[in-house]
């Protein structure tokens, strides 16, 4: 059986912490406490850690965010030279000893997959809780074309090779979870999900989450898509006036505006909503494939879709135009939102997709 470490990224904790570390340790686990600058007046209790545990204690100066700490702790364990099993546990009390157990053995059955500990939402759930993941389980899913259960549980199992993977996904406060979650998606990493008990002490009291900041970073990439989409419909259709109240022909008007504006497009969805990151992707569970992307294939696939997508909209602004007598420039913004979200949906799963195996992620739900 491999060693195994209990991450515990830790903002101003209760003191039922140092209890739960206590029974981890009674379970021959190894327990790092990443105290994420919780302030003077938590230092008493840290200490008592310390002092009544065998608990690795890593301390940061200052309030980085929790994903800020999860790297703190992935980097300590990287260096250690030894084969070993990770879990990541919420320092609220939202984690039962028992489901912390419970994924660490289905742990030992998958080396390279991300497992984790998903909650049931119910109407005894914190409102906050319900809703947010309800909202981000449909952002994932139309962003990744994987169904994810629970999105934002900090219950996560997975083994020593993926550090260096972890490591390298970028985000510091809460956003970074996720953030893992859509680089592994497209890496073609397997997420394996398991239900586990749902808990929130006191209404969810204990979390530090930020509805408003953490929840634009959370969904910054399907923002980023709207915002670059924006700015490219506004050059599209720009054009696309300026030809027509010049040449009067919808066609030719639409074919000059969608050439100028499909390079500008793809230059910020490349660069700035779907970049590649440096992540290893894995094809399967103990499997590991590499292939080299190439730049040059983005572009040849995504002038397709841009061709499609300009013969469809082609299509229906002259029908629209000419059959029902809209007005061409109105006929033109309805033409560009009717094809939104296919083009998204294309962009995301086929042309910006930098999964290195050709299957999809295997997402598993799995009875206790």
């Amino acid at each position: 059986m491999k060693k195994r470490y209990v991450l515990i990224p830790a903002y101003k904790p209760e003191e039922t912490l140092l209890s739960f570390i206590q029974a981890l340790e009674e379970r021959n686990l190894r327990v790092i406490v990443v105290n994420d600058g919780s302030g003077e007046e938590y230092l008493p209790l840290f200490q008592k850690m310390e002092d009544n545990t065998g608990v690795n204690l890593i301390q940061l100066e200052q309030n980085r965010g929790k994903g800020a700490a999860l790297k703190a702790g992935l980097s300590y364990l990287q260096t250690l030279d030894e084969n070993f099993q990770i879990i990541t546990v919420d320092a609220d009390g939202q984690h039962s000893l028992q489901d912390t157990l419970f994924l660490l053995e289905e742990g030992e059955e998958h080396e390279n997959c991300l497992l984790l500990g998903s909650r049931t939402q119910s109407g005894s759930s914190p409102l906050r809780s319900r809703l947010g993941n309800s909202i981000t389980r449909k952002v994932f899913s139309l962003t990744t074309g994987v169904p994810i259960r629970d999105t934002q549980t900090g219950l996560r199992c997975f083994g020593k090779e993926l550090i260096p993977d972890l490591l390298a996904i970028p985000g510091n406060r809460y956003e970074y979870e996720m953030n893992v979650l859509l680089e592994f998606a497209r890496a073609g990493i397997p997420i394996l999900e398991y239900p586990i008990e749902t808990i929130y002490l006191n209404d969810n009291a204990g979390s530090h989450f930020d509805t408003v900041k953490d929840s634009f970073r959370i969904y910054g990439q399907i923002l980023k898509f709207i915002s670059t989409s924006l700015l490219s419909f506004l050059l599209d259709f720009l054009l696309y006036s300026l030809c027509f109240a010049y040449t009067g022909q919808i066609f030719l008007s639409n074919a000059i505006a969608r050439i100028l504006s499909l390079h500008a497009n793809f230059f910020l969805n490349k660069n700035f909503v779907f970049a590649k990151r440096q992540v290893v992707h894995k094809a399967d569970c103990g499997d590991t494939h590499s292939k080299i992307h190439a730049p040059f294939r983005d572009y040849i696939s995504y002038l397709g879709l841009a061709l499609f997508l300009f013969l469809i909209n082609s299509l229906l602004l002259s029908g629209i135009v000419n059959s029902l007598n809209v007005n061409a420039y109105f006929a033109k913004i309805l033409t560009e939102l009717a094809l939104f979200l296919f083009s998204y949906y294309v962009q995301k799963n086929l042309i910006f997709n930098y999964r290195e195996n050709e299957g999809r992620n295997h997402v598993t739900e799995s009875p206790c």
